[in-house]
């Protein structure tokens, strides 16, 4: 019992002090879709996927939303052990802010990673990363065809011993990620550009993004690469059944998914995301979903048409709509558990919580 209120307090504190989400060119509440989701329109934050999606019909015209997460692996063997705080092995806390006015948006994102786990005998030692991204998103179109543009500046800081001591270690953490400092690591900062088409045909959708067709960092000058745009190059497509029935009365269940082909032209981070959620609807305002995902890295062009569980992660999670607020506790495991070979990847759990306005 006490282990797991230590995991609870630790993520509450991380979602307190604000060090929490995104970075990851997906929205904050898709995690448990695999973070899929070129084409889909499943939440106010879903531009940062595809910045085509702000010119979709149907999105508010105004709106601010706010998102802090936490998110951790899990290793058995670190109870079995007895090792010291064996309840933060990766731990990542990071928040979001984003406004956004009819085709435009603004977002300032923030990631506090506790990463390289040493364990000694009253402490944990880690090396802290800090990454702080502020984006701009530009949309134009009219249906069936819209195309968006994007603009990121990023920049890295760390620090290269911080110690959580056994039995402080939820005091240590919340001092060591907020007060503390961290320096700046000039090899991590840049800007990049980054487009995407969207085709919208109502229940089906059709994506394609490059995350960074020019960039550059520090005092470089600007680079437009064909190589990094055929790197970063994504396509994906969705599908959603529709939230209201011909009377304009609300479907007790919505239903929609995505799957996404991600850096496909990169034999190092090319990947499959494919996401599912189902939705019930208690009003328009009030709903309940089932979410479920699955992920897997593809060395080479033909893996993409292949199935291989060795290096899938799998996703499962409930999220719960309440107004404005916007709460979701997810779980994901590696799949080579399903062909029983080891794999390098943990199970992870993330807790997330939003509120729009």
């Amino acid at each position: 019992m006490k282990r797991w209120m230590g995991i609870l307090a630790v993520a509450l504190v991380g979602a307190a002090s604000l060090w929490a989400l995104p970075l990851d060119n997906s929205s904050s509440s898709s995690w448990a879709m695999a973070d899929a989701g070129l084409a889909l329109d499943y939440f106010p934050d879903s531009f940062a996927a595809n910045p085509a999606l702000l010119a979709l019909e149907g999105r508010s015209e105004t709106s601010f939303l706010a998102t802090v997460r936490y998110l951790d692996e899990i290793s058995t063997t670190s109870y079995r052990q007895h090792e010291v705080n064996p309840f933060l092995q990766r731990p990542v806390a990071d928040w979001s802010l984003s406004f956004a006015a009819g085709r435009l948006a603004f977002s300032i994102q923030n990631r506090n990673t506790l990463a390289e786990r040493t364990n000694w005998a009253s402490y944990s030692e880690y090396r802290g990363l800090m990454t702080t991204l502020f984006q701009f998103d530009w949309a134009i179109g009219k249906k069936p065809l819209s195309f968006g543009f994007t603009a990121r500046a990023l920049a890295g800081s760390e620090r290269t011993s911080i110690r959580l001591r056994e039995g402080h270690a939820i005091l240590d953490y919340a001092v060591e990620t907020v007060v503390g400092r961290y320096e700046q690591v000039e090899d991590q900062s840049n800007v990049a550009f980054g487009m995407g088409l969207l085709l919208d045909y109502d229940w089906f959708k059709l994506a394609v993004v490059s995350n960074s067709f020019a960039y550059s960092s520090l005092e470089a000058p600007l680079v437009i690469s064909a190589d990094s745009l055929l790197k970063t190059l994504d396509w994906g497509f969705s599908f959603s059944s529709p939230t209201y029935d011909e009377n304009n009365q609300l479907h007790l269940l919505k239903a929609e998914g995505a799957l996404d082909f991600l850096n496909i032209g990169s034999d190092e981070e090319r990947e499959v995301r494919l996401g599912l959620s189902l939705k019930m609807q208690l009003l328009p305002t009030w709903s309940v979903s089932l979410l479920t995902g699955y992920r897997e890295q593809k060395p080479l062009p033909t893996d993409l048409l292949q199935t291989s569980f060795e290096r899938g992660l799998q996703t499962l999670g409930i999220s719960a709509r309440f107004e404005t607020i916007h709460l979701q506790v997810a779980y994901g495991w590696p799949t080579s558990w399903y062909v029983q070979k080891s794999s390098s990847q943990r199970s992870k759990f993330l807790l997330g919580a939003s509120i729009t306005l």
